[in-house]
């Protein structure tokens, strides 16, 4: 038998309902003052497919209406309960922390996108190393300086995480850790400055589990 491991909880004697990934009733493995919530699966564990994925999230995704939940990497799995709670002995304090910075909040993605025209892409095949290396240059400075037009998001959340990438067509992704009772807000100011930016479109995804904010992105089922 092997554990799939979904999220940390609080013990807080809360009933877990419903099932997860391949339709295995959700269970708790305990420790102290914090639980696991978990499924049974045969060894190795569950299959990487899109069945499982979805089941993954649908399940974190109805865990985080109720409590505070720190999602576990999708995929790992521990080999039984003594694992589990040994994870969850060794980490006690640290995890303990996260769930308080998480409590009563979730994750919002926001992806930032040039509209058709509005950003030249950088050509490999242009006349030179140096033009080529000029045009990624200037790329990312246009990244930069659309970022710094979505900071004003900033002042609604708690936290927030930002990548600047590469590609020209997607320029910033962003991550940011909201109070539940400020999401509207968040969405009205971002479909705000998505008006405002020209050649930009902004789309805001989410409410999500705490999954960029679990510490490091997501807590590994080896920690």
């Amino acid at each position: 038998m092997s554990v799939f491991v979904y999220g940390i909880v609080e013990a807080d004697g809360t009933a877990v309902i419903g099932s997860g990934v391949d339709d295995q009733p959700l269970r708790t493995v305990t420790d102290g003052p914090l639980a696991a919530i978990v499924t049974d699966h045969d060894d190795p564990g569950p299959e990487p497919e899109a069945p499982t994925f979805n089941a993954y999230e649908h399940t974190l995704q109805n865990l985080m209406e109720s409590r505070a939940v720190l999602p576990m990497q999708f995929g790992r799995v521990l080999a039984d309960d003594d694992s589990v709670r040994a994870m969850l002995c060794r980490r006690r304090r640290w995890l303990l922390a996260k769930l308080e910075g998480v409590r009563g909040a979730v994750e919002l993605g926001l992806r930032a996108v040039w509209r058709t025209g509005a950003e030249p892409s950088p050509d490999p095949r242009s006349e030179s190393c140096m033009a080529y290396l000029r045009d990624r240059f200037e790329t990312r400075q246009s990244a930069r300086l659309l970022a710094s037009e979505l900071d004003p998001l900033t002042a609604l959340a708690r936290s927030s995480r930002r990548a600047l990438v590469p590609h020209p067509d997607l320029p910033v992704l962003d991550a940011y850790l909201v109070d539940r009772g400020r999401v509207r807000e968040f969405v009205a100011l971002v479909k705000e400055l998505d008006g405002c930016l020209d050649g930009v479109e902004l789309v805001c995804t989410g409410p999500c589990p705490p999954y960029s904010f679990a510490g490091g992105g997501v807590i590994r089922s080896t920690d």
